[in-house]
């Protein structure tokens, strides 16, 4: 007979006749495991029930399939006091110490998501086992919303695997895959998703798992690791280390790092711990914490909004027409995350096989990092398939044009793709220099037609712009939308107008970077510049990686459209006749090596452009100049109607071309700053550098607003 003990909580406890007892995850009314902010109070009347009950041994697994706790929503905790925060810090510790000394052991049954929090539980357990799936992956992400774990994560996970593991994990909030969670020490063993329940059960029923007890020896590098790491002198020696290597990529950006950092420092479990409560209560009351928090939040929100709006059916199959850089980008997401059939069309057969080996390419690296089996590979390969002429018709549901930015050859594509495939069948341009409406006016089926903008690289950013034209019917809209979610893309709906939203506030940003360079600035101390403002990428490595070819392409439309403010520097034409394509032949602003990778900035631009240098400029002059272009063109966005809301902007920017999360994203960034402040500045460039500095007039009209 079985016991069971079930309440409304995440938690529910079933207990056998062989006093096994399993601890069900399962979060009502949610797809995934977020845990709520009573989880602990929850947690405790589950170990209650374990100790009454007098169970042998204990299993912590998910109901939920590829999840076992995603997290916690940090959001509920904004209306807490200092003293309230310092108690849940606590109570976290004090429940995760609960499950450590229980008599029993305590196995954690990982399949699926495993963070946050959730590891947090895991390593108060005395075993963990996980599926040996790919979607098995860990992470301590709480740096990412800037603070750090609070549940006892900084002090056991360390001692788990070591110093300079945890502090990968720590700092990088970046997950992990099972098989490195099994080299490193974070589970002990692998094993098939359709085994996991059962193989943890036989171990416990067996005793082949043990209650662990810190008194007993440890094997002889993990008695030497223990020492090391815990004598003060190389622990606080090492630590600088990694703080001085940090801060040469952060820049002092993020204070959660510092202060991780600081409490790693200490040796002692105990005393770690109490320094690990203060921390979080002192970095959740940060400006960073609480915008990266909203941001997240807005994030999730965001994406829940569209999901909805596309409840439609999975594409089935999907043509690409251009086997170019960007057709096979988007091959190989077709293949490879939304796992449907995609054929590349190009009327030069050796052009398809250069994207076939492209995609080949890009999933043996997702091989390489754990991210996918060598045989879903070949499965996935499969998948893609290309020729020089138009098949698949019945089946194709989906049409991505991916050809060179030219009006006719795009309208062509059009006209061609309704002759051959089905009248349900959805066209998708993808333009950057194009009105959709203009591609679409040639279309017999213009409410088929829709812009899909991606971003360089396209298998990187994670930001797809969806674009309807006045024509545009929703059952396209949701299904393209529907569609770029499968692709593992976050759309982003906006207007149809010159740029749409992230190239039009990028443009100006980047063709200010170069401005600097015409007058004399470096092009390392410029990227600097702005990776000190907190860019990941400086501007002129953005223009390498982007193609200088595809800025000169879109310009003529843009100045037409948007005015002389977009107007190139004369020497870009200089660069574009050098050659200058960055990364894509290796010679851009910076050298590139055989693998694409950069290397070293290409000092011979300066005699191309015929530049002086001059170095007058300050690192926050350039920083200034570059982001008030990118801030009065967001602003325009606002003016014309580009997109849907300033919530969705600040995703878009963060995700689009990683403007800093820390800042919460563009137009949170305009606001911290006020309208009234940046006006003064924008008409105080003005007089040094020009018209290009004007204010627009939705930003002169919030700044008259301002009190």
């Amino acid at each position: 007979m079985t016991e069971q003990l079930q309440t409304i909580s995440p938690f529910s406890v079933e207990i056998d006749d062989n006093r096994i007892a399993i601890v069900r995850i399962n979060v009502a009314d949610q797809t995934s495991n977020w845990l709520p902010e009573n989880f602990i109070s929850d947690l405790r009347d589950v170990i209650g029930a374990i100790i009454y009950q007098q169970a042998q041994g204990v299993i912590f697994t998910s109901s939920k399939p590829k999840c076992f706790i995603k997290g916690y929503k940090l959001s509920t905790l904004r209306t807490k006091t200092d003293a309230q925060l310092k108690a849940l810090s606590q109570d976290a510790q004090a429940v995760m110490r609960e499950i450590n000394v229980l008599k029993m052991p305590v196995v954690a049954a990982i399949d699926g998501d495993c963070f946050g929090m959730g590891l947090e539980l895991a390593l108060a357990c005395d075993y963990r086992m996980a599926s040996e799936e790919i979607h098995t992956k860990f992470s301590i992400p709480q740096v990412r919303s800037g603070i750090l774990p609070f549940a006892g994560g900084t002090q056991r996970l360390p001692r788990l695997i070591g110093l300079p593991n945890a502090i990968k994990m720590i700092l990088s909030g970046q997950k992990i895959s099972a098989e490195k969670a099994l080299r490193w020490g974070l589970v002990d063993r692998l094993v098939p998703a359709s085994n996991l329940l059962e193989t943890a059960y036989h171990l416990l029923l067996t005793q082949q798992v043990q209650k662990i007890d810190h008194k007993q020896p440890l094997t002889r590098f993990k008695q030497w690791r223990k020492q090391l790491e815990g004598y003060p002198l190389f622990r606080q020696r090492y630590l600088d280390y990694i703080e001085n290597r940090v801060w040469n990529k952060a820049f002092g950006n993020y204070p959660a790092v510092a202060k991780i950092l600081s409490v790693l420092k200490e040796p002692r479990f105990k005393a770690g711990l109490l320094l690990e409560q203060d921390a979080f209560v002192e970095l959740f009351r940060t400006e960073q914490s609480q915008v990266l928090i909203s941001l997240k939040q807005t994030e999730r929100a965001m994406k829940e909004h569209y999901e909805d709006r596309a409840s439609m059916r999975d594409i089935a199959q999907v043509s690409v027409l251009g086997s170019g850089y960007m057709g096979a980008g988007i091959a190989y997401l077709t293949a490879n995350n939304a796992k449907v059939p995609v054929r590349i069309k190009d009327i030069h057969p050796s052009e398809i096989q250069k994207a076939l080996k492209a995609c080949y390419e890009l999933m043996n690296k997702a091989v390489d990092k754990k991210l996918i089996s060598h045989g879903e590979m070949i499965q996935r390969m499969n998948l893609i398939t290309g020729g020089d002429r138009l098949v698949a018709a019945k089946q194709t549901d989906f049409i991505i044009e991916a050809v060179y930015e030219n009006l006719e050859l795009k309208q062509k594509m059009v006209r061609e793709s309704e002759q051959y495939y089905s009248a349900n069948a959805i066209f998708a341009t993808n333009t950057s220099t194009f009105s959709i409406r203009e591609i679409a006016s040639v279309a017999q089926r213009p409410e088929n037609v829709i812009g899909f903008h991606y971003f360089s690289p396209v298998t990187k950013r994670k930001m797809v712009e969806i674009i309807p034209h006045e024509n545009t019917s929703e059952h396209t809209i949701a299904t393209a939308i529907h569609f770029a979610i499968q692709q593992g893309k976050v759309p982003l709906l906006v207007a149809d107008k010159e740029g749409f939203f992230i190239n039009r506030i990028l443009t100006p940003f980047l063709l200010e970077a170069i401005q600097c360079l015409v007058e004399g600035e470096g092009i390392e101390f410029i990227d600097r510049s702005l990776q000190e403002f907190g860019f990941k990428t400086g501007p002129l490595a953005m223009i390498d990686d982007i193609g200088l070819d595809m800025i000169v392409k879109s310009n003529k439309a843009m100045v037409e459209q948007l005015g002389s403010r977009f107007q190139l520097p004369e020497s870009v034409q200089l660069l574009a006749m050098n050659e200058r394509k960055g990364r894509k032949n290796k010679r851009g602003f910076y050298l590139y090596d055989s693998k694409g990778e950069r290397t070293q900035e290409d000092k011979s631009i300066y005699h191309v452009m015929e530049t002086i240098m001059r170095n007058d400029l300050e690192s926050q002059d350039i920083a200034r100049r570059c982001i008030l272009r990118m801030i009065n063109e967001a602003c325009w966005c606002l003016q014309d109607n580009v997109i849907q809301s300033t919530d969705e902007g600040n995703v878009a920017s963060v995700l689009g071309f990683d403007f800093p999360d820390f800042r919460g994203g563009i137009y949170a960034y305009i606001d911290k700053i006020g309208a009234k402040e940046i006006v003064h500045q924008l008409r105080k460039h003005a007089q040094l550098y020009g018209e290009r500095f004007v204010p627009c007039e939705w930003l002169l009209q919030r700044a008259e607003q301002t009190i």
